[in-house]
Formats: C-alpha cells, structure tokens, sequence
C-alpha cells in the first residue's frame, strides 16, 4: 500500500488482489477492475452483489473462472469502496501498487484505474442527454488523457508529478460521486451486514 495517507487503507491490497486473480488468467488488473466499480457507484449504479459480482467477473474474463475466495473478496471490494466514496472524511483511496513498486508500473496502474472508471462510468446509466456540469465533463476528459500517463523517469521530481496526478484523480472522482449521487444512501447496504 502506498505511504500517502490519501492512498492508504486501501480495502483490499492492491498486490493482494492481483495475486488473487491474475493465476486465474485475469484479462484486467486489480487497478482497472477498482476502476471500473468506482466509475459504476460514482455515475450512480448501486448494483447488487450479485450483479456486481457478475460483471466483474466478465470483467476479469476469468479463465481459470472464480472461486469462494475470489468471490468474497469482489463483495469485500464493492462494500468498502462504496463506504470510502460516502466518507465525509474523504477517505477514498485508489487501488495501486504501493510506493515501493517501480514508478513506471504505478503509473501504468493509473492509467489502467483511469481506463476502468471510464468504463464503468459509461454503464452506470447517465443519461447522454444530461447536461453534465462543466467541472465534470473536465474531470472526465481529464482521466481520458490520463488513461495515456507516461513517466520518463524515478525522481524525485517524477515522483512528486506522479503524486500530483494520482491526487487529481482521486479528488475527481469524489467531486463526479458527489455531482451524480446527489440523493442520500445508506452507508452500507443490507447485503454488507455478512462482511461483519
């Protein structure tokens, strides 16, 4: 996990899932498939479990297919990603490789989450002819552009620039869930009780 507090208490390890579901031949990574879940609950979809699990798992186009583990954790990351988008503490974070991961390997992560959120934006049944206010439709061209994040190098300079984006990243999803989530929902949903 990375040292950010921003980025920090991540719901499931970023390596962690990724270990769970790349022997399983995952088509996408654990950066994109958090993505895509937070493109769904920020462009106002509430799917449930259920549903949820099933277009993750088409997602990840599983070809070793899902078993318990990797089941419990989908329902884990959907729960605990939705608690973080309504945190008034703004204690959303992204899933990445932590800092001590090569530079260039986040930002590919990034850009992989970036990919994903766009994705999962663009079922979450926002109407095309809504007028999307102008702060939003920025934020959205912007994760376009960052889907192509590249670094040249590892210093601290890189590194600072990588913090900037990932940072940007974060504060526009929250302003998109804040933008399209405009009536109040529970903190957890009923199906979330099994998880305690």
């Amino acid at each position: 996990m990375s040292d950010h507090p921003e980025m920090s208490n991540s719901p499931l390890h970023y390596e962690n899932l990724n270990h769970l579901i790349i022997p399983k031949g995952a088509l996408n990574s654990a950066a994109e498939l958090h993505g895509m879940l937070c493109g769904q609950l920020c462009g106002g979809a509430r799917p449930d479990i259920a549903d949820w699990q099933q277009a993750a798992l088409d997602f990840l186009d599983l070809a070793e297919g899902a078993d318990g583990e990797v089941t419990t954790a989908l329902e884990q990351l959907r729960v605990e990603s939705l608690q973080q988008l309504q945190s008034a503490e703004f204690g959303f974070v992204l899933m990445l490789p932590g800092d001590d991961s090569e530079l260039d390997l986040r930002a590919i992560a990034l850009g992989e989450w970036c990919h994903g959120f766009l994705s999962g934006f663009g079922t979450a049944g926002v109407k095309p002819e809504a007028e999307i206010p102008a702060d939003a439709a920025e934020a959205l061209r912007d994760m376009a552009a960052i889907v192509q994040i590249e670094v040249e190098g590892s210093s601290e300079e890189d590194e600072a620039g990588f913090f900037d984006v990932a940072e940007y990243v974060r504060m526009a999803a929250l302003t998109l869930f804040l933008e399209f989530n405009q009536i109040a929902v529970s903190a957890v949903d009923d199906d979330a009780s099994s998880l305690h």
